[in-house]
């Protein structure tokens, strides 16, 4: 009677330990994976106020590659996981630059294919005092 006693005590501890280690692989790989940001292309605004930064989005199999221009401060380093600095956004992977016409306002012009409409593509008309314009029609 001891042993069965001790064999469910070392089932019940046995589950206890694989249950945590399966919510602990779960919650790791699917509910908080991380994505990868790997930098294209960097312009200062010609006062060097500001810096627009062209980035490549990359969250895993089962989400498609985005290309992002965003701004923030020269002084302030990249963070890809930004939202509020984004102000462009294109699905798949076509190119894009981005030239300052002047010291506050931003062109950002692509070529490629991309499946994104020209109204998802353009996410802000102005990142605070920065105009932003589509180069492409």
């Amino acid at each position: 009677m001891h042993g069965k006693k001790k064999l469910w005590i070392i089932i019940l501890a046995s589950s206890v330990v694989a249950g945590f280690l399966l919510y602990y692989y779960y919650r790791s790989s699917v509910l908080s994976f991380e994505c990868g940001h790997s930098i294209l292309s960097e312009s200062a605004s010609p006062d060097g106020r500001y810096v627009a930064t062209v980035f490549e989005r990359n969250c895993g199999a089962m989400t498609p590659f985005t290309r992002v221009v965003s701004i923030r401060h020269s002084g302030s380093s990249f963070d890809g996981e930004d939202d509020k600095s984004r102000v462009f956004v294109l699905e798949d992977r076509p190119t894009i630059r981005v030239s300052w016409s002047g010291q506050r306002q931003l062109i950002v012009e692509t070529e490629g294919y991309s499946r994104t409409t020209r109204e998802q593509r353009l996410k802000l008309a102005h990142w605070e005092d920065v105009t932003v314009l589509d180069g492409k029609p």
